[in-house]
């Protein structure tokens, strides 16, 4: 035994250990990254949908059609519905909300019955989970 300092064997075993370790926390790490990012497209789908909804029942008396209604992002913006910027969760690029396009099916007293997010698609990969 060497007392001063440790073996060419004690050194190899301690690094391939913190090696092991490290690649586990890697792969723990990214699962964890992955799925925040997800959850946090799901959130920024939702707020949108949000948005929308708020903005049909605020201009229902101004509306001309009663079954479909196309709005951008632009609107939701411009009315204060929605702050900008709007960033994408996977690439942290920011959206340009004129291209953020919704159709809006509404009932015949002009609430919502559905809303479908038409482009970007990356958002529509948001609420299948991918």
């Amino acid at each position: 035994m060497n007392s001063k300092g440790f073996t060419l064997i004690e050194l190899i075993a301690t690094i391939a250990l913190l090696s092991i370790i490290a690649v586990i926390s890697f792969v723990s790490i990214s699962g964890v990254i992955k799925k925040s990012k997800v959850n946090d497209c799901e959130n920024l789908v939702m707020n949108i949908k949000s948005a929308a909804k708020e903005y049909v029942s605020d201009n229902r008396y101004n509306l001309t059609s009663n079954n479909n209604l196309e709005i951008t992002g632009d609107v939701l913006i411009n009315n204060k519905y929605l702050t900008g910027p709007i960033v994408n969760p996977f690439s942290n690029s920011k959206f340009d909300p004129g291209d953020i396009i919704m159709r809006l099916e509404l009932n015949n007293d002009y609430t919502v019955k559905n809303i479908t997010i038409e482009a970007p698609s990356i958002l529509n990969n948001c609420e299948s989970g991918i």
